[in-house]
Order: structure tokens, then sequence, then C-alpha cells
């Protein structure tokens, strides 16, 4: 669960999430714990509750559904982090500088330097289906198969098909890289689209 706006500093709802179906359950009209605790009492069962740290969502869940565990968000675990971080670096901003000047006087012998592993594409749909596309044709290829058989089979362009067999897969896929598919977004459609409310 975790609250949005309706109208940014104005007006904000909470949205209730089930995370193992991947589906928005509901949309509550406001962020208070009486409406938090009231959808709780109609609908019993929740064992995890990941929410944020507002004071009003852990009332609600205290007083609707106490068996709950509630656990925080990994949003929020980072923020938390980040804010714990900077807070101590400032209170000991001091000795950290005084410490890193030490360093710098020093001459402690240089490391060498870490290879980086190879980078990797990200496994977006054009990527995988550059991969699938070139050992298809690949495959058809050492069966003996013609570009004009392989394209008809595949339902592809002879261009296509003489491209995928004559160039080398690294080659293809940095160029598939470099397009932007239709649907690039559709894995997070759901996410994009305005809930629906009851």
């Amino acid at each position: 669960m975790d609250e949005f706006a309706f109208r940014k500093g104005c007006t904000y709802g909470t949205v209730l999430v089930d995370v193992e179906a991947s589906r928005v359950v509901d949309v509550l009209p406001d962020r208070t714990s009486e409406t938090f605790a009231a959808w709780l009492k109609d609908h019993p069962g929740a064992e995890i509750i990941c929410r944020d740290r507002t004071s009003a969502y852990t009332k609600a869940v205290k007083e609707a559904a106490p068996d709950a565990l509630e656990v925080a968000d990994r949003w929020h675990l980072l923020q938390n982090l980040s804010a714990a971080m900077e807070k101590t670096c400032h209170q000991h901003r001091d000795c950290l500088r005084k410490h890193a000047e030490q360093e710098t006087v020093t001459n402690a012998p240089e490391s060498p330097p870490m290879p980086m592993p190879p980078a990797e594409l990200p496994g977006t749909q054009i990527i995988e289906r550059t991969r699938h596309r070139y050992e298809d044709i690949h495959r058809l290829v050492e069966q003996g198969w013609s570009i004009s058989a392989i394209a008809r089979r595949l339902n592809l362009d002879r261009k296509t098909v003489r491209r995928f067999r004559d160039t080398d897969l690294d080659q293809l896929l940095a160029s598939a890289r470099d397009r932007r598919p239709n649907g690039v977004l559709e894995r997070f459609k759901a996410y994009l689209e305005p809930p629906r409310v009851r």
C-alpha cells in the first residue's frame, strides 16, 4: 500500500496492491487511519502489509489487523538508509576530512586497476527477439535451407534473412539496442494507467 496524489499538495488517496498477483486491489479516497482501518475490517485476512512509515497507516494496522506483519517497502528502506548515511557523514565530517587528508599525504602503493565485467545488454523485447531470430535463421541455414525458404518459413523479408545470416550476432544486438521498439513500456503498463475507482 502507498499514498498517491489525486492533486499534488491538496488531495491524496491510498492505493492497495496485491504484490503476489501484481494487481491493484482497491483505491481509497484519502490516507487517513480511519479509512484504512475500515477497509481492513471489511477485508480481513491480510498477513503481510508493506507500507511506508506514515503513522496513520501504522495506527490503522494496529487497530484493524494486529496480527499482520508490517514491513517497509524497498524504496523507503533505501531512503531511510540514505538519510542515516548523510546524517552520519555530516556529524563526522571533520574526522572524515582529516582522515582523507592523511591518506593523500601517505604514499600508499597503488593497487592494480580491477577489470570491469563486460557490459551486458538489457533483456528488452527487441534484444530477445534479435537473439531468437538469429538462432532460428542459423539453424535453418545449417540444415541447408535457402534464403527464400527461410523467409517463407519465418515470415520475414529475404533481405532480413540475408542480413541475419551474414552479420555477427554482436553487431545485430548493438543495432537492436539503439532502436526504440514499440511496447518497450508494455511490462509497466499496469503502473502507468490510472487505477479504476469502483
